[in-house]
């Protein structure tokens, strides 16, 4: 497997796989705007931009104002990631969490856990950053950090 690459994403690019929990979005939420920046990036399947772990992260930056996501992006047909059911009633695999994404047709809150064979650490961003709102900061098209959309 390639490594997991950071980049970030253009929020409206990236497809949630899975709903979210609105208390747990609330608290992140407000963590994330108290603390100004996002400490872990999530984790992105690179050939169809489905959200794979991080889909709380995600909306709690677009709440906050955010156009762009730091994301790990990773090959997820890779056999060094794993994909595991947390509910007994629904079954899941790579193909269907993709299909979820792609078709706008997520999963309840925590249906999958996805496993890397190596995580990812920290990589913190400022959210003035995220949002462009900060002098010297990213904009769409900079060649300083790798952006999709």
């Amino acid at each position: 497997m390639n490594g997991p690459s950071f980049a970030l994403v253009e929020a409206r690019a990236l497809l949630p796989h899975e709903e979210v929990e609105g208390d747990r979005l609330a608290r992140l939420t407000e963590e994330i705007r108290r603390d100004g920046h996002l400490r872990q990036p999530v984790l992105v399947d690179r050939g169809s931009m489905v959200i794979l772990d991080g889909h709380h992260r995600v909306r709690a930056l677009q709440t906050l104002g955010c156009l762009l996501v730091p994301a790990y992006l990773v090959d997820y047909r890779s056999q060094e990631i794993q994909v595991w059911p947390w509910r007994q009633d629904t079954p899941v695999n790579k193909d269907s969490v993709v299909e979820r994404g792609l078709n706008r047709a997520p999963y309840p809150p925590r249906t999958s856990r996805h496993v890397l064979g190596e995580t990812p650490g920290p990589r913190p961003v400022d959210l003035a950053f995220l949002r462009g709102r900060r002098e010297g900061a990213l904009k769409l098209g900079d060649a300083r950090l790798p952006v999709l959309f």
